[in-house]
C-alpha cells in the first residue's frame, strides 16, 4: 500500500497582517469593467484608475453612454475633462462626478475598496472570511460585497467588487455600482 504524504497548507496571513500590508500599497494601476444602476438609469464603461501618493487619475472610456472621461484628483482638487474638451472642477472628486454627471461614485471610500480595506478614518461595519479577507463592510452610507479575490504579485486582491446606496432601491438616490477587475499593476 501506498501512503500518501498529506499536503501542508499554507496558513494565510491573520487580518490585521493583511490589513497593514495592504494599507501600505499606494501607488497602482488597476483596469476594470464597471456597471452603475440607477432608478431611472443604467451605464457602463472600462476603467483604467492611476493611484499614486498625492495623486489619482481615473480614465472611464465609453462611460455612460459618451466618449472619454478623464477624473484627476490632487492636493489642490479635483477636475474632470470630457470627451469635447470641457473641463470641471471641485475640491472633492466624489462631489464632482455628481455635479457633472448626476452618479453618486464615493472616490475615496472606493480608493479603500478597491484593495479589499474599509476607509480609515470612518466608522465601518466589516466581515472578514476565514481567509482573512474583507467580504462585507457598511460604511458612509453604503452597502459593499467583496464577493472575489484574485492573487496578483504579493497580494490577493478583490476582483469583484459591489457597492450601492443604503437607501431603497425605489429612491432617488439610490445607486449600485459592480465593478469587475481585469488586473493590478502594484509599484
Amino acid at each position: 500500500a501506498c501512503a500518501s504524504k498529506p499536503v501542508k497548507k499554507e496558513t494565510p496571513p491573520d487580518w490585521q497582517s493583511k490589513q497593514s500590508a495592504l494599507t501600505k500599497i499606494d501607488s497602482w494601476k488597476m483596469h476594470a469593467r464597471i456597471g452603475l444602476r440607477g432608478t431611472d438609469r443604467n451605464g457602463s464603461a472600462s476603467l483604467i484608475w492611476l493611484e499614486a501618493p498625492e495623486r489619482r487619475s481615473l480614465r472611464l472610456l465609453s462611460p455612460l453612454g459618451g466618449g472619454l472621461v478623464l477624473l484627476q484628483q490632487d492636493a489642490t482638487g479635483a477636475s474632470i475633462q470630457d470627451s469635447k474638451g470641457r473641463v470641471w472642477h471641485g475640491q472633492d472628486a466624489g462631489e464632482l462626478i455628481y455635479r457633472v454627471t448626476g452618479w453618486q461614485i464615493p472616490v475615496s471610500g472606493l480608493r479603500w475598496w478597491l484593495l479589499g480595506l474599509a476607509e480609515p478614518g470612518s466608522k465601518a461595519e466589516s466581515t472578514v472570511d476565514a481567509d482573512h479577507h474583507l467580504v462585507r463592510v457598511r460604511q458612509a452610507g453604503w452597502k459593499v460585497s467583496l464577493d472575489k479575490y484574485t492573487r496578483f504579485g504579493e497580494h490577493e486582491l478583490p476582483t469583484s467588487i459591489v457597492f450601492e446606496t443604503v437607501a431603497a432601491r425605489k429612491d432617488a438616490r439610490y445607486i449600485r455600482v459592480k465593478v469587475i477587475v481585469k488586473n493590478w499593476v502594484i509599484d
